[in-house]
């Protein structure tokens, strides 16, 4: 399927610049010329077929719709266009977009606050952390006012559903039919007021969770510009609340879980092994809160490398699951699977030995520097300045790129003015491995455009 997005400005011998005044110029000029009744056939035998191509090219290009997909896509996005895959694909990219534009700027504002917060603390500056957090405020406000913009936005009720349910009682009704219409437009009007009250709650539980956080927030600058204004309690108390409003929905998931597993007859150590995978991680960031509650107002005096034991428990839990993983891998029947378990277990190691490096490494930093020893904090942080960098190359840069190279074609650029821009001449031939030039590029550049 044709992917460029030139072709058929070359046909009409516009740019991808022009207006839409300047491409119905074009079109009726070249439809004059190579109109069947205008031109003689023995002077120009391909008439028909160029006649043909001027109107597709013109059947596209006057659309505006269709030019966007055309401009993006070339040929293939506007055949897929009508398609039910198409629209989705056109949609994904969209979403996709916006959702890598969204992480950018989260990742943006992450490196700015720990800058801040590295400057702040190693005493490069003497700014209040209201100030320091500011970047966390702009954040705090993203999301609040996306909550909002998102309880706003009118509910949509899925019209090829209520097409489906119609076509069944058509196909099922033996008569009554003056009554049907009314029954449709009811249930239409109790779904519609379900999805109402399901996305007011759902916007109402996003806004508590956002305002929770923000709170934590703020308690936390009030604590680090005068400790003995607030204890470490009171500044956690919004943190947990969080945490046991999601160990609550945790809960409630994991109890309709055993109850599926009894029904089908499964073992107790299918359900402790559900048990466990479902509230391990958030017992180890309760405890680890705990811990540092407590730590901070002094009610333990130990190193902060025992607090953060936990986490450390976590890394030996992924080990263990690396290991049990390897032992499952290697009793597959074929060699091809055990082959590919090989693969899956090497790449988890990969993946905990660089991610497990970095988060530890920032583990042991802090707890030292809050030890006493002389790190700075710039020093400490440097493992999320590399997380955080690459994530933001990857969010702001290359995919981007990657989302986004379909719209330029395959085998040609195109200028400024509409012109091409080749990445090698077709000019050039190699002989004895340095190009030389081709005898063919004393030729027209209307033979060569038209040969293309």
């Amino acid at each position: 399927m044709d992917r460029s997005t030139t072709h058929l400005y070359e046909i009409l011998g516009v740019s991808k610049t022009s207006t839409q005044d300047e491409i119905k110029k074009a079109y009726r000029r070249l439809a004059l010329r190579y109109h069947p009744d205008k031109v003689n056939p023995a002077e120009v035998p391909d008439h028909e077929t160029r006649f043909r191509d001027i109107a597709g090219a013109y059947e596209v290009l006057s659309d505006p719709k269709k030019r966007g997909l055309y401009d993006k896509y070339g040929m293939m996005g506007v055949q897929m266009a009508n398609t039910d895959i198409g629209a989705q694909l056109v949609a994904i990219e969209s979403l996709l977009g916006t959702f890598l534009m969204t992480m950018s700027i989260l990742f943006v504002l992450a490196l700015i606050f720990l800058s801040f917060l590295a400057v702040r603390v190693d005493g490069k500056v003497d700014w209040s952390y209201a100030v320091v957090f500011i970047p966390m405020w702009i954040l705090d406000a993203i999301l609040i006012a996306g909550t909002v913009m998102q309880m706003r936005r009118p509910v949509e009720v899925d019209d090829e559903e209520d097409e489906e349910e119609r076509r069944h009682e058509h196909e099922g009704s033996d008569g009554g039919s003056s009554t049907q219409p009314m029954a449709q437009e009811d249930r239409r009007e109790q779904k519609r007021k379900v999805q109402v009250r399901l996305k007011w709650i759902n916007a109402i539980f996003t806004l508590v969770i956002v305002l929770l956080f923000t709170l934590f927030q703020v308690f936390i600058v009030r604590k680090a510009n005068d400790p003995t204004s607030i204890t470490a309690a009171t500044v956690f108390a919004p943190y947990f609340v969080l945490e046991g409003i999601f160990f609550l929905m945790t809960l409630i998931k994991l109890v309709a879980a055993l109850r599926m597993l009894s029904a089908h007859g499964a073992p107790l150590s299918t359900k402790l092994a559900q048990v466990s995978e479902k509230l391990w991680w958030k017992v180890v960031r309760i405890v680890t809160a705990v811990l540092i509650m407590l730590r901070v107002d002094d009610q333990i005096t130990c190193s902060w490398h025992l607090v953060f034991l936990p986490l450390y428990l976590a890394g030996i839990k992924y080990i263990v699951q690396i290991a049990m993983m390897r032992r499952t891998f290697s009793k597959m029947q074929t060699e091809e699977m055990r082959q590919q378990g090989r693969a899956v277990v090497m790449v988890s190691i990969v993946a905990f030995l660089v991610l497990g490096s970095l988060a530890y490494s920032l583990v042991a930093l802090l707890a030292s520097k809050l030890d006493g020893h002389g790190y700075g904090a710039a020093t400490v942080l440097v493992p999320v300045f590399i997380v955080l960098g690459i994530l933001l190359c990857c969010s702001g840069c290359c995919l981007p790129c990657m989302l986004f190279s379909s719209r330029i074609a395959d085998d040609d650029l195109v200028g400024p003015e509409g012109a091409e821009i080749r990445v090698v001449s077709p000019n050039l031939r190699i002989e004895n491995g340095s190009p030389q030039p081709d005898a063919s590029s004393n030729r027209s550049g209307s033979r060569s455009g038209s040969r293309r």
